[in-house]
């Protein structure tokens, strides 16, 4: 077992991840948790990939990590004194980063020795997968016109800014997928098919300068909701404060919504809306995963978001519903998302053809 510093590109994979990136980096799973009144560990593991959660992984997890004779995490004390002993761990504010790794796998832990509770959280990933695409975002993100003429890159992580044609510009985050794709902001785009919507759309885009986050800048972007937040009642008995992003499958271009929320003021995919059930449905079209989360059918009503077509489909020993998305309101909450989705579906021609029948 090594331990050693998170590198600055370590970092970004100490959040939530996205689904691409997920999968690209062989993320198992992501262990929250803290310290009680025995001053021990406690914490509860949020499993990404069954499939990669493999018996030895289990026990590595629970030996090596959080109750071996070398782990940093057994109780309070030895996590605190670990943390400000490695200055060079630290993250803007008060929390603190290191690696852990072992043959096969990558722990990248981040926690704040300020707080008594909460204060633990652990992402892992199979090693080869995660050091072999953060080798590859070093390279950084590319950005083309639509006859593939290179105009800038950026590192994995800035941000562009986009100037629409009425005159609004918005900053939006990118992440490195890979050479020819990215995601920008909270959907998913080749780099080509970015440039042709950009274009058709008559909007400019540019690199914003990287700029060193203050703590207190952190702090008041806490306070501020993004716009197009929604209240989610979930079934616990909280409310969370989510934002939805489009996208689409791959293997069948149908319509993926998910949701996205903000922790210590980054936005983070809270779940998936949708679940891809390899049926074809009709547009605007998809099928709820109400298996894990059930309050969503009355979220998605509730904000007239969508509607239930009265279709169910059966997938193990879960039924999910069919709901009918409403394309202006999902427009309005992303219209980039949309925008791609119907390009890819060749619904905005269809849509054209509708307007001008008018």
């Amino acid at each position: 077992m090594e331990i050693r510093p998170l590198t600055e590109a370590e970092r970004k994979y100490t959040y939530t991840q996205s689904m691409q990136i997920r999968g690209q980096t062989g993320s198992i799973g992501i262990l929250q948790g803290g310290y009680g009144a025995d001053n021990e560990f406690h914490s509860d593991f949020h499993e990404l990939n069954n499939r990669l959660k493999t018996d030895e992984f289990e026990a590595e997890l629970k030996e090596v990590l959080c109750s071996g004779e070398n782990s940093v995490l057994e109780n309070l004390d030895i996590m605190r004194d670990f943390s400000l002993q490695h200055s060079q761990n630290g993250f803007p504010g008060t929390e603190y980063g290191f690696r852990v790794e072992t043959e096969k796998h990558a722990y990248l832990v981040r926690c704040n020795p300020e707080k008594e509770s909460d204060n633990v959280e652990i992402h892992c990933y199979v090693k080869e997968w995660l050091d072999n695409h953060i080798s590859k975002a070093e390279k950084g993100i590319r950005f083309i016109n639509s006859r593939y003429d290179e105009l800038f890159r950026i590192a994995d992580g800035e941000k562009i800014k986009i100037k629409y044609s009425d005159g609004e510009e918005q900053e939006r985050v990118c992440r490195y997928i890979d050479e020819y794709h990215t995601e920008i902001g909270n959907n998913l785009y080749h780099i080509c098919q970015f440039a042709e919507i950009m274009e058709r759309n008559g909007s400019e885009y540019t690199p914003v300068e990287p700029e060193t986050r203050q703590p207190e800048e952190k702090e008041q972007g806490q306070e501020e909701k993004t716009e197009g937040t929604l209240e989610l009642k979930t079934s616990f008995g909280t409310t969370e404060n989510v934002t939805l992003t489009v996208n689409t499958y791959v293997d069948n271009n149908s319509l993926y919504v998910g949701m996205i929320t903000e922790e210590d003021g980054f936005p983070e995919p809270y779940g998936d809306v949708t679940v891809n059930l390899l049926a074809a449905v009709p547009p605007y079209c998809a099928f709820v995963d109400t298996n894990n989360m059930p309050e969503l059918e009355d979220f998605l009503v509730k904000n007239g978001i969508a509607e239930f077509t009265g279709l169910m489909q059966q997938s193990g020993y879960c039924s999910y519903p069919l709901y009918l998305f409403d394309m202006e309101k999902m427009r309005e909450l992303c219209p980039d998302g949309m925008a791609a989705y119907e390009q890819e579906n060749g619904l905005d021609k269809k849509q054209g053809k509708k307007e001008k029948s008018r």
